[in-house]
């Protein structure tokens, strides 16, 4: 698998020279505190993704959290006091079969003993899907779509996504989750595209 080996910015995960938080992190914090993404979104990692999450290939879930929950470990993550994966709406989730991100993080949660609460957030309207989108639209696609299922106070959440590109999703999420009472947002995403 394509493992991103270079130091990453420990805000957005984007590939740096050296290990610290990149320049665009420190002009505009995204919002949540930390990421991860230990893979590159290219050969084999995209058609496995795409495999899961198009064609229900559900063998690839287990292998793609197994790396996943490795770089956590590796990179000595704060344990969270919870996980919840980016939710769909009900009509897309009805036309895909499933959620690849809460199946990924089904089997992270089983690994490292911690809690996944995938009812904790809900996607309350349609949006464009995000690779449609230019990095400019991804954002404003995405405002005021989703609503937390209950209080955070003082919680320390994770997010868990498939892919991590502009880091739009995660941003929105973590706002949603903050004014929910959060006191920390990380993101764990499985793979990092290069842009």
């Amino acid at each position: 698998m394509p493992f991103i080996l270079d130091p990453q910015c420990l805000s957005c995960a984007r590939a740096l020279t050296r290990p610290g938080i990149c320049g665009q992190c420190q002009q505009r914090p995204p919002g949540y505190d930390n990421a991860i993404a230990p893979l590159a979104y290219e050969d084999p990692v995209n058609a496995m993704l795409c495999g899961l999450k198009h064609h229900q290939h559900l063998s690839f879930a287990r292998p793609l959290a197994g790396v996943m929950v490795d770089a956590v470990i590796t990179q000595r993550q704060k344990r969270p006091d919870i996980l919840c994966a980016v939710p769909m709406t009900s009509r897309a989730l009805r036309k895909r079969g499933l959620n690849q991100s809460v199946f990924i993080a089904r089997f992270i949660s089983r690994a490292l003993g911690l809690p996944l609460r995938a009812a904790l957030l809900k996607k309350t309207r349609h949006t464009d899907q995000q690779f449609t989108l230019s990095a400019k639209h991804r954002q404003s696609n995405l405002a005021s779509a989703f609503a937390c299922k209950g209080h955070l106070h003082g919680q320390h959440v994770v997010l868990i996504d498939d892919i991590l590109t502009t880091g739009a999703t995660a941003k929105e999420i973590s706002k949603t989750w903050k004014a929910a009472g959060a006191a920390r947002v990380d993101l764990w995403a499985c793979a990092r595209t290069a842009r």
